[in-house]
């Protein structure tokens, strides 16, 4: 069975009742991700980008923007998925993507070097088995396997099972609603060697503007290595995805609306978390692709419209971080 860990994680309140329990095997959906620029052969590895990715459908993993931009942006890339890590069975695959024959999609409204990437910081990976290339080891001894060879293994392997057969999610809808609070708690899981870890936010202070078109939350330690994992209900229902955020050499961070506005100025941006939803343009953008998608609309039973002004959802994001 998944190990599961809890990384920093301190209560932000005192509460009578028991918490609500986290649905920790929703979370096997999640993957590691590593991608990399490829010269035309698929041979030659520069600078690794690693991520993670979430396993919406058979063939399709969904991630961060960022994470395939530098390496993928009209150029060969391959992007190698682990698929499975159990203490005895690795499986891994890479995906090869280029111009001629593309896998990676990334956003067409995504363009690195803004702060306001968080409302559109996603991208598609599509897996076709029989164009891919598998590799598989036994971890006991680090030898390689044959394909025959791990199917044996695998059939006493219970914890690669199930890592290998995780996927889907439902994904909480935004499209079309004005800004609003989320009412259920937000959990962050990472997935590192097979063994994946969360952290809980518990602050009621996670908004979805929508000037913004993204979510915006108190800051609780997530940090490199969680862009283009999932952004979850306890649950297991998928909020968004982790994105990243460009700072001023101050450490202020400025918003801009569709018309290039500035919306909203925060002077200390490491005190918040930002994290794509799924509004209108990245729903339509995934479901264009991917099949069977399933979805919720987040309102009324996931969030509550809200009228508060920027000023007001700063300053109680701003409290609610300086508890953790």
């Amino acid at each position: 069975m998944v190990i599961l860990g809890v990384l920093g994680f301190s209560p932000l309140w005192a509460v009578e009742r028991e918490p609500v329990p986290v649905n920790e095997n929703a979370f096997l959906i999640q993957k590691e991700i590593a991608v990399w620029p490829t010269d035309q052969t698929f041979n030659s590895q520069v600078p690794v980008y690693n991520c993670q990715a979430v396993r919406l459908h058979e063939n399709w993993f969904l991630t961060s923007a960022h994470c395939v931009y530098s390496a993928c942006v009209a150029r060969p890339c391959t992007v190698e998925i682990t698929l499975a890590e159990s203490p005895d069975l690795l499986a891994r695959v890479r995906v090869k993507h280029s111009t001629v024959s593309p896998s990676v999609y990334i956003y067409r409204g995504f363009f690195p070097g803004q702060n306001r990437i968080s409302g559109m910081d996603a991208a598609l990976i599509r897996f076709v088995p029989q164009k891919a290339e598998f590799s598989y080891v036994n971890l006991a001894d680090g030898t390689p396997l044959s394909p025959e060879e791990f199917e044996k293994k695998l059939r006493f392997d219970t914890e690669a099972q199930l890592q290998l057969n995780a996927k889907g999610a439902r994904l909480l809808n935004v499209s079309g609603i004005s800004t609003a609070k989320l009412k259920p708690q937000i959990v962050v899981p990472k997935t590192t060697a097979g063994v994946i870890s969360y952290l809980p936010g518990n602050s009621p202070e996670v908004y979805f503007v929508e000037e913004l078109q993204h979510f915006i939350a108190p800051g609780f330690g997530v940090r490199q290595g969680n862009s283009g994992g999932g952004v979850f209900t306890r649950s297991g229902d998928l909020v968004g995805l982790v994105s990243s955020l460009l700072y001023a050499q101050d450490g202020s961070a400025s918003f801009h609306d569709a018309e290039g506005k500035t919306v909203l100025t925060l002077k200390n941006a490491d005190d918040f978390f930002f994290f794509t939803g799924f509004n209108g343009a990245t729903m339509n953008f995934i479901r264009n692709k991917v099949p069977n998608l399933r979805t919720v609309s987040v309102l009324p039973e996931y969030a509550t419209p809200s009228k508060k002004k920027f000023e007001s959802i700063v300053k109680a994001e701003q409290a609610a971080s300086m508890r953790f």
